[in-house]
């Protein structure tokens, strides 16, 4: 069945209806002096914000126009061919998680917030298009202040757009074809293009006016305010800067489960376009990353989620045996934050958590694998047999004591498909990679404290000339050159591995407990380290050094960039460096040469998130950033 919408307005009886001069558009018709007049209603909006069309067009053949205003004017049209231009009003819809508001009439249907949980994105519904006559979509978010307009072009056909996009589980009032709409701006009044072409070569467009609504009503404050302080857009990696935001309670309970967690993105402007506010249960600090099929993983306490742009939930599994903190991430996704060189075997599209076991007298040291489609827990590495339970040379304010609580803290994971092992990060321990069998194939860490056998497999700290340096920079009690600049330094606090494309590794050295002093206060960096497992020794390839101000004791993280190659680097929060709630991104030009030396340019992007508006009795950061396409 058709329903009188865009489409059918100017279906095949479109010529018939030309020549016998009436032309019959939504609910109603008529004529006047011979010339076809029509009716044109619009459409209806739910969820949070508001909407209004201010044109709708479908055209065919020639092409000559038919155009109505008003919601319910006269149009004139002539030729074997027509296009119909509808305008019409939209009441407000109460934001997240609010009541819908509508819009009287029919042709088009707007969900703005689709799953209540993604306020910066709508989807439309042409109503009476069926998605198999669809050839492409544009959709056109009209840019502000000057900035360009968003553009995305889809096949709905295509495989990035059935599974990034699809909403074919929401419920619209009539069949129809759905149209996503990403990059809406918050709090203000969009403009909206959508254009539709055919299999039969028809086109339809529509142009309509979306208010959104960024946070619940009464909510507190909690989107840090953006400085964007450089910008080199020829320069930079496309795509929106991503920041993960968590509160906490401060001052911390012994076990800290944030309140909340949310993930903004922001164009190079400073300007928020997406926002992702998961209902998850509350658990410890969890990233975000990207799936095989560039969806977003996620999850909280003992859930994993995969979602997708629009907020749509496709999967969710709970684990019955442990609890998540920290990471996740997906065999063989091409997520700059942990791609590798090489092509995976059987476990592809796995899933890699970090995770404590539950009932267990410690925490943050288990490494799950876990099957991507079901969530069942394929292995359990307890990584208390590989790391020594009872190294305690690390300083740290958090009460732990050997073999006991938080011996480890895990924070990271990589994953060299080349030859299938694990990298793991233990914030107070250091870095080591296993296989899977368990086995230890190294440690990066500083000698202090280690004993057999994990002390036979500690790398040797060399310089450019493969000489090893002096027991101090070994044990970690100095850094070899100049303090400040320093030729090679072990990193101390770390999050976020990385491999490089050159099979390097890259690091957020947090330089937490740095040479075994103060936890906090020191500078923080982008470190590469070049690891030969034959001589067992590792070489420091490049660093970019923050400033104190920028520099972050916690949470953080850094990767290179996938078209670019420019560095990334986020320190989450300066709060226990400095007392400022302020969080800093930065974009570097990059250069590795030919025997790995990493140097750094100048900075094409660097941006200052101030969560100082959180309120009282908490505190804000973001765990980590990226920068990705939309």
């Amino acid at each position: 069945m058709k329903y009188p919408d865009l489409r059918s307005r100017l279906h095949p009886t479109w010529p018939v209806l030309a020549a016998a001069g009436m032309v019959s558009l939504g609910c109603g018709s008529g004529s006047s002096g011979g010339t076809p007049t029509a009716t044109v209603s619009t459409g209806s909006v739910s969820n949070g914000g508001s909407a209004s069309a201010t044109t709708a067009t479908r055209t065919t053949g020639a092409g000559a126009p038919v155009t109505a205003s008003g919601g319910g004017a006269s149009v004139t049209a002539s030729g074997g061919g027509a296009s119909v231009t509808a305008s019409g009003g939209g009441a407000a819809g109460a934001g997240p998680g609010g009541a819908t508001g509508a819009v009287e009439g029919d042709g088009y249907e707007v969900k703005v917030d689709p799953y209540g949980n993604c306020p910066l994105a709508a989807v439309v519904n042409l109503e009476g298009i069926e998605p198999d006559e669809v050839q492409r979509l544009w959709v056109v978010v009209a840019g502000r202040d000057g900035a360009p307009d968003f553009e995305r072009e889809y096949s709905p056909t295509g495989g990035d757009f059935a599974d990034q996009l699809d909403t074919s589980d929401l419920t619209f009032s009539k069949p129809g074809t759905h149209v996503p709409v990403l990059g809406l701006y918050a709090d203000i009044e969009n403009s909206v293009r959508i254009r539709v072409e055919l299999l039969d070569g028809d086109h339809v467009e529509l142009t309509l006016n979306l208010e959104t609504r960024l946070s619940n009503p009464d909510e507190d404050a909690w989107v840090p305010a953006i400085r964007v302080d450089t910008t080199t857009a020829e320069l930079m990696e496309p795509g929106w800067t991503v920041a993960e935001l968590s509160i906490e309670p401060d001052p911390a309970p012994p076990i800290v489960f944030v309140d909340w967690t949310r993930t903004i993105a922001f164009d190079e402007r400073g300007a928020v376009r997406w926002v992702l506010r998961p209902e998850l249960p509350k658990g410890e600090t969890f990233t975000l990353t990207r799936s095989l099929t560039g969806n977003f993983l996620t999850g909280s306490f003992d859930t994993v989620v995969e979602m997708n742009k629009l907020g749509r939930t496709l999967r969710s599994f709970q684990l019955p045996d442990h609890s998540l903190n920290h990471e996740i991430l997906q065999i063989g996704s091409d997520d700059a934050a942990h791609a590798s060189p090489g092509a995976s075997s059987q476990h592809l599209g796995n899933l890699l958590v970090l995770a404590s076991k539950n009932d267990a007298p410690t925490i943050q040291d288990h490494i799950l694998e876990l099957d991507g489609d079901t969530g069942a827990v394929l292995e359990d590495w307890d990584l208390a047999t590989v790391f020594d339970t009872t190294r305690t040379t690390y300083v740290d304010p958090e009460r732990w004591s050997p073999g006991a609580g938080d011996w480890l803290h895990t924070n990271g994971l990589a994953y060299s498909n080349p030859d299938e092992s694990i990298i793991v990060s233990g914030r107070h321990q250091g870095v080591a990679k296993i296989r899977r069998d368990g086995t230890l194939v190294w440690l990066l860490a500083p000698h202090a404290g280690w004993q057999e056998p994990q002390s036979q497999k500690l790398l040797t700290a060399v310089d450019a000339t493969l000489t090893p340096y002096a027991e101090p920079v070994q044990l970690g009690n100095e850094a070899a050159g100049d303090p400040s600049t320093p030729e090679f330094g072990w990193a101390f606090g770390q999050h976020s591995p990385a491999l490089m494309p050159n099979g390097d590794l890259l690091l957020f050295d947090n330089g937490s407990s740095r040479h075994f002093g103060a936890v906090c206060g020191n500078l923080s960096r982008a470190v590469i380290y070049r690891i030969d497992e034959a001589a067992m020794t590792v070489r420091q390839m490049g660093q970019y050094i923050l400033s104190k101000p920028e520099s972050s004791c916690f949470v953080s993280n850094t990767h290179l960039l996938a078209e670019t190659g420019n560095l990334f680097i986020q320190p989450g929060s300066a709060y226990f460096d400095t007392g400022n709630s302020v969080s800093v991104v930065k974009e570097v030009a990059t250069r590795i040469a030919d025997d790995g030396t990493v140097t750094f340019g100048e900075v094409v992007f660097a941006a200052t998130l101030d969560m100082s508006v959180i309120p009282r009795g908490s505190f804000a950061y973001s765990y980590r950033g990226h920068r990705w396409l939309f």
